[in-house]
Order: C-alpha cells, then sequence, then structure tokens
C-alpha cells in the first residue's frame, strides 16, 4: 500500500503531527499542503530504505558470525578475551534482553546458559551498532593498571572477518567506513527523522565546521556497496529490486 492521501485528508492529518517535526519540511516548501507532502514522501522514501538495510543488515551479521564461529567456535561472542568493553557491552546487553521459554517442570523460565541460548539468538538480536563496532579498530579493555588495548585488526580482522567480504579489497576500513555509512542512515529512517536534507555522519565536519551529509543516492549506494562486499550478484538484484532510484525521482 502506498499512502496518497486527497488534498482533505491531508488537512485532517497536518494537526496529528507535531509542529516541530513539520519545520524542516515547511522550510523546504512554500504550503502546508506541500510540506505534508514532503513529509508522506520521506515516509515513503524511509520505507524503500528500511527494505534494502533489512536485508543488507542480515547478510552482514549472518556473513561475519559464519567467519567468527569458524574462527573461534561457536560460542565466540563469550570470548572476553577478544573484545573491548564497548562490544562487551552490547552483547551484555543481547544476553540480558533474551527471555528463556517457562520450564513445565518448575513453571519458571529455563536456566540461560551458554548451551540453552542458541548462538543464531546472540546473532540475531544483537544490534546493528553492534556487528559494525566489530569492524572498528578496537578500544580499550579493563581499567586502572589493567586498562588494555585491544587490537580488532590484528585478531577479529585478520583471523576471520576479511573472508565476510570477499569482494572489499581486504581493507577493515574501507568496511568499516561503508558499514557506518549505513549505520547513520539506518538510525535515521528507523527515528522517522528527515531524509530531505540528506544523511548527517556523526562526528564528521566539513572546512565550514558543518556536519558532513552524504547525498540520498549516496546513501543507497552504500548500502549497496555493503552487500556487494560480500555478494555482488545480490547486491546487483538487490539495487535492480530497490523502490528507492523511483522515489528519488518523484520527490515533490
Amino acid at each position: 500500500m502506498q499512502i496518497q492521501p486527497t488534498a482533505a485528508q491531508l488537512k485532517l492529518l497536518e494537526p496529528l503531527i507535531s509542529r516541530p517535526r513539520l519545520v524542516p519540511y515547511l522550510a523546504a516548501t512554500s504550503t502546508p499542503t506541500a510540506a505534508m507532502e514532503l513529509y508522506l514522501w520521506n515516509v515513503r522514501l524511509s520505507a524503500a530504505f528500511g527494505e534494502v538495510i533489512a536485508l543488507a543488515e542480515i547478510i552482514l551479521r549472518n556473513a561475519m558470525a559464519e567467519q567468527l564461529a569458524a574462527a573461534y567456535g561457536d560460542t565466540w561472542y563469550a570470548r572476553a578475551d577478544l573484545f573491548d568493553d564497548r562490544t562487551m557491552g552490547g552483547f551484555r546487553t543481547t544476553w540480558r534482553n533474551i527471555t528463556m521459554p517457562t520450564d513445565p517442570a518448575t513453571g519458571k523460565p529455563a536456566q540461560k546458559t551458554l548451551r540453552a541460548v542458541p548462538a543464531g539468538r546472540i546473532v540475531a538480536e544483537s544490534t546493528f551498532g553492534c556487528w559494525v563496532n566489530l569492524l572498528d579498530k578496537g578500544g580499550t579493555r579493563g581499567d586502572g593498571p589493567y586498562k588494555k588495548n585491544v587490537d580488532y585488526d590484528s585478531t577479529l580482522w585478520r583471523k576471520a572477518l576479511y573472508k565476510a567480504f570477499p569482494n572489499s579489497g581486504g581493507k577493515r576500513t574501507t568496511v568499516f567506513t561503508t558499514a557506518s555509512h549505513v549505520r547513520s542512515l539506518r538510525n535515521r529512517v528507523a527515528h522517522h527523522e528527515p531524509l530531505i536534507g540528506g544523511v548527517p555522519l556523526p562526528g564528521q565536519t566539513d572546512r565550514r565546521g558543518r556536519t558532513r551529509r552524504l547525498t540520498l543516492a549516496d546513501a543507497h549506494a552504500e548500502v549497496l556497496r555493503l552487500v556487494e562486499y560480500i555478494n555482488k550478484d545480490v547486491a546487483t538484484w538487490l539495487g535492480r529490486s530497490s523502490r528507492v532510484h523511483e522515489l528519488l525521482r518523484t520527490r515533490p
């Protein structure tokens, strides 16, 4: 279904959308009706981006998990010696949020153990940000005199993750940059933020001190590029099937 309200329906909808949320669209148009039309276009575009991002995310985490399991065992995510504190914090949150089925014998949730929780649940329920962090250079683990630098290049990347991205040229920084851009797009789409001004890149500024932004066409290309690092044929099919191109051409 594609939301295409009449002018009368737009007027009914307008007061139900908060004024602060409409401000960027009002600034980009000449009338409240035009602003609402642009807002709904943004909704449709977010949905189209969501389709390709959803596939890219699943492809990414499955490819990475497969190689990590091959190198470090099925419960690689429990290897505290491999990760920095940020990554371990992400996996701990995933672990806490997993609910266990009720044990018929006791009427209470079954005990949560590494054996009882399938690895697939950890893979599926860890955040996209957690997977992107595994492609970063690594941070620190511990505190005070026990603080230690963790080098993901020499462990996770060279021993496992480079195999997940056979078409990337073999550089961790290349994959991390692309994945970070996709994360910025994903977060914006997931929180129903405006896309009309492009995708802001947190922590990156231009020469004038303004936040760097990806154009929407470039953001779409980054999602496809991330998939291409893993499988070129799937990336080609996804690019041809995506609704993003058409929506970008039909912006109000």
